[in-house]
């Protein structure tokens, strides 16, 4: 009774720590969220400091830099040290700099320039991705079936987080005659520093569950299966069978599959299925290996994955790609985020008799309201939507990063079309979600096309590169922007006139990354193709070789 009971508490002592590791996810995403709120105080601290647009998209770009450039770090940290150390980090450093930025919009600090300022956004970028490299990487550890949708829900927290704050900004910190930037820059700090503790006390690496894929027959793994396996071909908690183990170490540069071994090779199987199902295993014992895997075929998944980190992982070209998806895509809603404050001021006064600072606030709240619900609900659906197409209709991962890259192009025509404040708002929604969709989907593909062992690292290196393109379309915007007002008037740029011409580059820009994206997609297509054939050819040791289905 007791050897009965012991796997099913064991088990269930899993699954409650996949679960707080999970909220405590969210709530690292939460806190990493913040550093997309710039807009929502970013115009009166510029207005308070005077501020030019071009210094203005200086200090909001700091963040960016801290939080991308630091990737690589915290990613090998959180690889190699655990996520409560991250969480930590980050609470002090929210809390630090938060009360900075406060204390320097009122007069209370000293240096109360742009310089400063860039330094104390880029310790705010710093603790994001401390606290979102803790969270990303814990979740990816932790679950495999349905991975795609685990870290959707934590990344869609990133995204979820500028739309509460904004409101919150709304509510409480709005109702005078002038915003209250001070007293809402303070409530970030505090916020940040109790979300990233409880974080910490809850992030774990938990491990994956137990496999829920069938074995296929005629595949034989390379490691020991306990008498407990079903006969089902389902893996019990007891056998703790990792297939993505198997199959990282069956992976090579090349198309992720192993050259046919030679007789005098040690690479003979080591394991045999269990005597539960050992009716099954006799049977495919008797028959060609060969004859079995023809005809399951057609059931095979030939996107397999690699185990790729650091130079190996910068050197593969198909991650190259990936990065340059990322850099073209995800720079542009860098670049929107930190300028929507500036896009709604310029529509608003410009269109208002009588303009109101409040009511501009509350709009520019709205805005970034928008972006970030739509981010959320793009970081949210697209990790469903790719497991679903992938699991019942076998749509390539590759493929559907196309159709991102082509949103991407959609929102910023919709933006640079817009000329009234109620189109805008539909340009912010579109930017929100085609960004939630290329940052919810890249880091899934990073772990499913290069494996688990060094995600964080790799995903560090991935993004580290976007704030450049972000920096530079948004020193393009101020540069016109500036041009067509040299007097930072917003009540003289009539239709959004004095930045139109910024979104020109913006949109040439997200062509250019469905390009890239369509360049990858090609070159998955002749991997599954290039595995296909030497399966059928018999190229490959057919015992080690694992599909990479049963790695999903």
């Amino acid at each position: 009774m007791d050897t009965d009971t012991a796997p099913a508490t064991l088990r269930h002592r899993r699954h409650m720590r996949r679960a707080v590791a999970m909220l405590g996810a969210c709530l690292a995403t939460t806190t990493a969220g913040t550093v997309y709120l710039f807009s929502t105080y970013g115009p009166a601290l510029s207005h308070r400091l005077h501020l030019t647009s071009m210094q203005s998209n200086v200090v909001a770009i700091s963040a960016n830099y801290g939080l991308l450039l630091s990737g690589p770090f915290f990613g090998w940290a959180a690889d190699s040290i655990g996520p409560r150390i991250l969480s930590l980090f980050a609470a002090a450093g929210s809390f630090s700099a938060f009360s900075a930025l406060a204390f320097t919009y009122s007069g209370d600090l000293p240096l109360p320039n742009w310089l400063a300022l860039s330094l104390y956004m880029v310790l705010v970028g710093l603790s994001a991705q401390s606290a979102n490299m803790a969270a990303v990487t814990t979740t990816t550890k932790n679950f495999k079936q349905n991975r795609g949708t685990a870290v959707s829900l934590c990344i869609a927290f990133f995204g979820l987080s500028p739309f509460v704050l904004s409101h919150i900004n709304s509510l409480f910190f709005t109702d005078g005659e002038q915003p209250n930037t001070f007293g809402y820059l303070r409530f970030l700090s505090v916020l940040g520093l109790t979300t990233s503790m409880v974080a910490a006390l809850c992030l774990s690496v938990v491990g994956f569950g137990p496999s829920r894929s069938r074995i296929p027959p005629g595949f034989i793994v390379n490691r020991p299966v306990p008498s407990d396996s079903s006969s089902s071909g389902l893996l019990s908690d007891r056998a703790s069978w990792d297939e993505e183990r198997a199959l990282n170490s069956s992976a090579t540069e090349g198309f992720g599959a192993i050259p046919k071994a030679s007789n005098n090779s040690s690479t003979q199987p080591r394991a045999r299925i269990d005597a539960e199902s050992s009716s099954m295993s006799s049977s495919t014992a008797q028959q060609p290996i060969a004859q079995l895997d023809r005809q399951r075929a057609d059931g095979l998944d030939y996107d397999t994955a690699r185990d790729l980190g650091g130079w190996t992982y910068l050197r593969d070209s198909e991650a190259q790609l990936l990065m340059l998806v990322l850099f073209l895509c995800a720079g542009i809603g860098v670049f929107y985020n930190n300028n929507v404050g500036t896009i709604v001021n310029a529509l608003y006064y410009s269109s208002t008799e009588n303009p109101n600072p409040n009511a501009a606030q509350r709009l520019i709240n709205h805005h970034v309201a928008v972006v970030s619900l739509g981010s959320f609900a793009g970081r949210l659906i697209i990790g469903i939507v790719a497991d679903t197409c992938k699991r019942l209709w076998r749509v390539p991962r590759s493929g559907i990063l196309v159709v991102v890259a082509l949103c991407v192009v959609a929102s910023q025509l919709m933006v640079a079309a817009a000329s009234t404040l109620p189109l805008l708002l539909v340009g912010s929604a579109m930017t929100g979600l085609s960004y939630g969709f290329t940052f919810g989907f890249v880091p899934t593909l990073v772990s499913v096309w290069f494996g688990t062992r060094h995600f964080g690292s790799n995903w560090g290196l991935t993004s580290m590169f976007i704030g450049f393109s972000g920096q530079a379309l948004g020193a393009f915007f101020g540069y016109v922007y500036d041009s067509n007002l040299p007097d930072q008037d917003p009540s003289k740029c009539y239709d959004g006139r004095c930045y139109r011409s910024a979104f020109g580059l913006s949109v040439v820009v997200g062509f250019l990354g469905m390009v890239a994206a369509a360049a990858l997609a090609k070159r998955r297509s002749y991997r599954r193709k290039e595995n296909r054939r030497r399966w059928e050819a018999e190229e490959v040791d057919h015992i080690q070789y694992v599909p990479f289905v049963l790695a999903e």
